[in-house]
């Protein structure tokens, strides 16, 4: 199973997730489920750094991703931030609504 944890603010602002497990769907290499969710945490991960401008040393490895965000965001960067992370949200909870036995998200 996988299983993605992610933190927020006293402002309900997304400021780390972790994610870590394999689902377990399919082989390795045809697990349609793994696939979707790293597509859409690593697009994040690459709109923060790439399009954001967000200086980011997310930890991967295989089977996991950490990826804490800098404590000082300017205005812009945290509203370029929120954008990106609440749409990886609405991305992950559309695949654990189909995949709920595969993906577990836990929001903090």
């Amino acid at each position: 199973m996988i299983t993605i944890d992610v933190t927020r603010n006293k402002n309900c602002q997304i400021v780390r997730f972790t994610v870590e497990g394999h689902a377990g769907y399919s082989e390795r290499g045809t697990d349609i489920v793994c696939a979707s969710v790293t597509t859409a945490v690593m697009t994040a991960v690459n709109g923060l750094t790439d399009v954001a401008g967000i200086q980011l040393t997310p930890v991967i490895k295989d089977g996991y991703l950490d990826c804490k965000l800098p404590e000082t965001l300017s205005q812009q960067e945290r509203f370029s931030t929120d954008l990106l992370l609440e749409s990886m949200m609405l991305t992950l909870q559309n695949i654990v609504l189909q995949y709920g036995d595969y993906v577990n998200l836990r929001e903090m």
